[in-house]
This record gives C-alpha cells, structure tokens and sequence, in this order.
C-alpha cells in the first residue's frame, strides 16, 4: 500500500510538469503559426496535427490529475444519493467501479495502439501511434490512482468492522 500511495504520488509530479510542458509548447506552437501566417502567408506544415496530439496529451493528463486529486468527473445525483450511506462505503464501491471500468478502458486502449502501429503514418517524424500511447498510459494512472482508493476504503472498512 506504502508502495502504490508513493508510487502514484510521483507519477502525480511528473504529470504536473509534463502538463506544464506541453500546454506551454501547444501555446507556442500556435502562436508561432498565427504569426507566420500572418506574416509569410505560410505556416508550418503538420502544425495542426501536432496541435491536435498536444491537446490529447493535456487532456488526459489533465483528467489523470483531476483523478488523483479526488476532482474528477462525478454525477452529482448519484454523489447525493449515496451520501446517505456510510463514507467509507461509497468510496469503496466507487473504487471498485472505477478500477473495473478502467480495467476495461486500459485494455480496449492498448488494442487501439496495437492497431495503430501497422499504420506508418507520422507527424514530425514520431509515429501517431506514439503520440496516441498517452490513452492507455493514462489510463494506467488513473487505475492505479482508484485502486489505491479502493484499498484505503477497504482497509478503513476492516478496521471499523474489528472495533465492533
């Protein structure tokens, strides 16, 4: 547990910068563009393409931050209908049910990229299939991240129940 909690506390930094990165490169990048399309009518060619992978990459870091953060998407009538149960509990069931749905987006994910590399398309000489490898990454993150959380309520449930 010791290992998951430090393990997902530096992948947690890591993604603070990398978010950092790229957000600042997609921010350069279009307004390089802008800037030389205004200037020389002409701009660099495969931009948008990029642009488009970086925006990716931002969004899921993004959503894994939110994740570990405990600020990720939540439905609210559901959160207010289970505030009625135990708070333990509900973090239980929501750990449960995130890291099987994750379970099932990582491996969906790594099939996509899987099929992704028989394509040889490229954009600045990195195969898409790279730039597309943050989906299954991420995901990973986030399944450590509830499956940390799924321990920490199961562990905090077992307590209560022994002081009974």
């Amino acid at each position: 547990m010791k290992f998951l909690r430090r393990l997902n506390y530096s992948l947690y930094q890591a993604q603070k910068v990398a978010v950092v990165v790229f957000f600042l490169a997609l921010l350069a990048l279009s307004a390089l563009q802008v800037i030389l399309r205004l200037l020389f009518h002409s701009g660099i060619p495969n931009a948008e393409t990029l642009m488009q992978y970086l925006v990716m990459w931002v969004a899921f870091l993004g959503a894994s931050l939110a994740a570990y953060k405990g600020r990720h998407i939540n439905l609210d009538v559901v959160s207010r209908s289970l505030k009625k149960l135990n708070k333990n509990l509900v973090k239980l069931i929501v750990g449960f049910v995130s890291t099987v749905i994750l379970i099932f987006l990582l491996k969906a994910s790594i099939e996509f990229v899987l099929n992704e590399m028989s394509d040889s398309q490229a954009v600045f000489f990195v195969p898409v299939w790279m730039l597309e490898s943050i989906i299954p990454i991420m995901f990973l993150f986030m399944l450590l991240v509830y499956l940390q959380n799924f321990i920490c309520a199961a562990a905090v449930m077992m307590k209560e129940r022994k002081k009974k």
